[in-house]
């Protein structure tokens, strides 16, 4: 039987997910792009953004409300693209689409550190 991971260690790995992810990549490498997004914020999207993740986070008080919605939002852009033409490194740096994932996660990373 597995140990149940703490909420604390639940909050840090939802805030190293939010912070892989925001307008900083727009100048980053193709290797960094593809690592922070496609790898590293994939896999903490599907784990650490999910809506019951969310509402444990916001009930212990360590994310607010706002921010619950925000990162439920975000998880759902992030989503809403993969298997579009859209799911690519260039798409990133250029398309509407990526721009509000992108500046979305730098508001919620921003309210994070309020």
């Amino acid at each position: 039987m597995g140990e149940e991971i703490t909420i604390e260690a639940v909050y840090e790995y939802y805030t190293d997910t939010i912070q892989r992810c925001g307008m900083y990549l727009c100048n980053a490498s193709d290797d960094d792009i593809e690592y922070e997004i496609f790898e590293e914020f994939d896999i903490g999207a599907t784990s650490f953004l999910f809506d019951d993740v969310l509402h444990k986070l916001n009930d212990a008080n360590l994310i607010t409300e706002d921010i619950m919605i925000k990162s439920s939002l975000l998880r759902r852009k992030f989503f809403e693209i993969q298997g579009t033409p859209l799911w690519n490194i260039e798409a990133v740096r250029t398309s509407d689409e990526w721009k509000d994932i992108l500046l979305l996660a730098d508001e919620i990373n921003q309210d994070l550190h309020r």
